[in-house]
């Protein structure tokens, strides 16, 4: 009787203690989301719980359905050695080293989601608690993984709408094509995790394919053009379909100059806008074949559509500047016409009027003292009617920019300042001093112009420079006063207000020079413009 109680009392304190351990591996299940880590830690609290010193978790890969080791204790070396996991299960499962072996299928919602091995190399009884106490273990290790696998897919998805969510924002909110493209391609290629991309563009008037971006791929293939029916890119515009080609170099439609690069597998999307078919995106690797999954397709996919979006404002955006670079062309011809013929024809017939009136006025006639004043009031006036005339041709179109340049243009205006508005108005130069082509000394004279007439008009300013900044590549133009200054947050809620138009236009006559206008003012601290414009 006294064996007996010892018998069950040690019996009561061995269930106790696997109760307790088993306690540990439930709970160790509920801590972490960290698969790997979790089921390391559930690995050795298995071996411990069942004494045994040798163990292994396998999982299914939801791709192709093979065995991943993810966790191992203790296992031989050939095992580790095979690369593949389903016949390192087998070989486990066969080793004759291992005397005590049990396994069992980490089940969940009746899908098996991997394997649990553990073994030992001596001998031990297998008994009917072990078997049943290893099949709760894998079913609770099943439901886990399940959980894991759910949760890591939910990030995903959020990590994917987030990602074409930024895709939105950065691409469309740039307006330059050869800005926007490099933006679209690098997003690509860094979601998809890959080597490189292309971005392939239809020209629908040349009826011609071309390559404007490469992504780490040799830039003269930048220079390729091909007929729109050619190539990969030409067969997923003409189908609107996505496409993976797991060997290029056995593609039948292959581009050579592709095959040289070293182009190996290629997922590709169409670039679209509703109805219409802009281009093609292509991701792809090196070297080293890659698998592209389902989800990346979709991401792809979805970028495609952004970029069409993107790149039909950029088109549109194009098209915009061109008419309004015509526009401002012609509207400057004109101002040069009527400048000219206001110095030619009008000021020319009012001097001739002047000269009348003076060899009237000195004639040798005696005149009454009545009609000589009034001769020489109308001479006055005519003078003053001269001068405002050429003031206004010079605002029109200073003849000095055509023969001089800009900045004896400058520094006439500023002159013009100094005699007249009661204004302090200074120019400083720096960097070497040259002629810049006539659309850009006249874009910079227009936008100067505007800016110290602003000054003029709203800063109720003391003092105002004028500053030019000559590089070899660009020219920086800034304009600042101490006037009070203004809110410029609200330049885009309010444009139609006068002063408003007239910073809208001088950002816009930047922009048609591939340069960039910042406005910088505070309420009570003046106002500083800066212009900077590729020369």
């Amino acid at each position: 009787m006294f064996d007996r109680s010892n018998q069950d009392r040690e019996s009561y304190e061995r269930y106790v203690a696997r109760f307790k351990m088993l306690t540990d591996v439930l709970s160790a299940l509920t801590q972490s989301f960290d698969l790997e880590h979790t089921l390391d830690d559930i690995l050795d609290k298995v071996l411990e719980l069942l004494a045994m010193n040798v163990g292994a978790v396998y999982l299914i890969n939801e791709e192709d359905q093979g065995l991943t080791l993810v966790s191992q204790r203790n296992l031989p070396a050939e095992i580790l050695e095979c690369e593949d996991g389903l016949k390192s299960a087998r070989m486990l499962a066969r080793h004759e080293q291992l005397q005590c072996k049990l396994a069992g299928p980490l089940r969940s919602k009746g899908e098996i989601k991997g394997l649990l091995f553990v073994g030992d190399l001596a001998s031990c009884p297998i008994l009917r608690q072990e078997v049943e106490l290893l099949t709760t273990i894998c079913n609770t290790i099943g439901m886990f993984v399940e959980n894991v696998r759910l949760y890591q897919e939910r990030i995903r998805q959020i990590q994917i709408e987030s990602s074409v969510l930024q895709v939105s924002a950065e691409v469309t909110s740039e307006l330059e094509l050869d800005r926007l493209l490099p933006k679209i391609m690098h997003i690509a290629v860094d979601l998809a995790q890959v080597d490189g991309g292309v971005i392939a563009l239809l020209d629908e008037e040349r009826h011609v394919i071309t390559y404007p971006h490469v992504e780490n791929l040799p830039q003269d293939l930048a220079d390729i053009t091909v007929s729109r029916e050619e190539g990969l890119s030409g067969e997923v515009i003409a189908s609107g379909k996505p496409t993976v080609i797991d060997d290029y170099k056995a593609y039948p439609q292959r581009i050579p100059a592709f095959v040289e690069a070293g182009l190996t597998s290629v997922a590709i999307v169409p670039i679209v806008r509703g109805e219409r078919t802009f281009g093609a995106l292509s991701v792809l690797s090196i070297g080293q074949a890659k698998a592209y999954s389902e989800r990346e397709l979709a991401i792809l996919t979805a970028i495609g559509r952004q970029a069409g979006i993107a790149i039909e404002n950029a088109y549109l955006y194009e098209n915009m500047r061109y008419y309004a670079r015509k526009i401002t062309q012609a509207q400057e011809n004109e101002r040069k016409r009527i400048a000219r013929e206001l110095h030619d024809d009008t000021i020319q017939s009012m001097i001739g009027i002047s000269r009348r009136l003076e060899a009237l006025s000195t004639t040798e006639q005696t005149l009454p003292d009545s009609a000589a004043n009034r001769i020489r009031e109308l001479q006055q006036a005519t003078s003053d009617v001269i001068n405002r005339v050429r003031l206004f041709s010079q605002a029109l179109r200073p003849s000095t920019l055509d023969y001089l340049g800009l900045l004896p243009t400058l520094e006439e205006l500023i002159g013009a300042i100094n005699r007249h508005d009661g204004l302090r108005a200074e120019l400083w130069v720096h960097g070497e001093q040259r002629r810049l082509s006539s659309e850009v000394e006249l874009t910079l004279f227009r936008i100067v112009q505007e800016a110290l007439n602003n000054v003029i008009k709203h800063a109720d300013a003391v003092r105002v420079v004028t500053v030019v900044e000559m590089s070899d590549s660009n020219v920086t133009i800034t304009v600042q006063d101490d006037g009070v200054g203004f809110q410029p947050s609200t330049l885009a809620e309010h444009p139609a207000t006068a002063s408003r138009l007239g910073l809208l236009g001088m950002q816009e006559r930047a922009r048609l020079l591939g340069g960039v206008l910042s406005i910088d003012s505070t309420p009570g601290h003046g106002t500083k413009v800066t212009v900077n414009v590729p020369a």
